[in-house]
């Protein structure tokens, strides 16, 4: 078993990336940039100009917020598939990404700022922000996760993907393919098909023991169920048992030749 499941930390970035691209962010981490550039807060006012503290604010919050947000989503994922609960994995995640942060929080204060200009010692500041980092990330397990009515808890595996007790009666059958349409996933099956409230990595999760690849950042589909596949260009297109033709995106396409399904360039 590999210590850091790869495929946990791929789907994960899939999900992310849309933020980490949406103007909102970045719009979110400037705004806040140039308000504690402007306020000077713990000392920085009276230890850096003006000029300064548009320099120092923004490194600060740009890098913390992206790394921090990065860590504790994909960290979030990992230490979950590993059989602990959500709420609990964002609170370890919230730990293990506050030290990225305080890291690059004492970098940048060795640049800009001499001993005892902050008016905060550097113990009580490194707990700071490992408090801040895992109420963040409990926040945003709070934001992403809670709440939602994504369906029962469901006992663990018997003999059969967990992902069928969630399909109305008459669709359960062999899965086919899973496909990822904003927050919910549709479940295609040899019975029929029905859009679900699962977010797409989980959607995978419980898809097991089905042997299955993801070939996009939107699908996946069940091997026994590939029918065809075809080079297009340095991507690939997949043909289901269903006739359908699903992309298969350039960073998947080694998966398939792995697989046996594609034969190597």
């Amino acid at each position: 078993m590999a210590l850091i499941p790869a495929p946990i930390i791929s789907t994960s970035m899939d999900e992310i990336r849309p933020i980490l691209r949406s103007k909102v962010f970045w719009v979110f981490l400037c705004a806040l940039s140039a308000v504690l550039a402007l306020a000077g807060p713990f000392g920085t006012a009276a230890s850096l100009s003006i000029p300064l503290r548009l320099i120092y604010w923004p490194l600060i919050v740009v890098t913390t917020g992206t790394v921090g947000f990065v860590v504790g989503f994909v960290g979030c994922d990992v230490i979950h598939a590993y059989g602990v609960p959500k709420w609990l994995a964002s609170l370890f995640s919230g730990v293990v990404c506050g030290l990225p942060v305080a890291a690059i929080v004492f970098t940048v204060n060795a640049v800009f700022l001499s001993p005892g200009d902050l008016s905060i010692e550097d113990g009580p500041l490194a707990l700071s922000i490992l408090a801040i980092s895992t109420v963040i990330s409990f926040a945003t397990y709070l934001g992403f996760f809670a709440d939602r009515p994504t369906g029962p808890v469901l006992p663990p595996y018997t003999g059969r993907p967990r992902l069928l007790d969630r399909l109305p009666e008459d669709q359960r059958g062999p899965l086919i393919s899973l496909e990822a349409t904003d927050h919910y996933t549709r479940v295609t099956t040899d019975q029929g098909s029905a859009m679900i409230l699962l977010r797409f990595s989980d959607a995978i999760a419980e898809a097991a023991p089905t042997p299955g690849l993801r070939l996009h950042r939107s699908h996946w589909v069940a091997i026994d169920r590939i029918a065809a596949t075809q080079r297009d260009g340095p991507r690939a297109v997949v043909t289901t048992t269903d006739g359908r033709e699903i992309p298969v995106s350039r960073a998947n396409v080694p998966a398939l030749e792995e697989a046996g399904l594609l034969p190597p360039r």
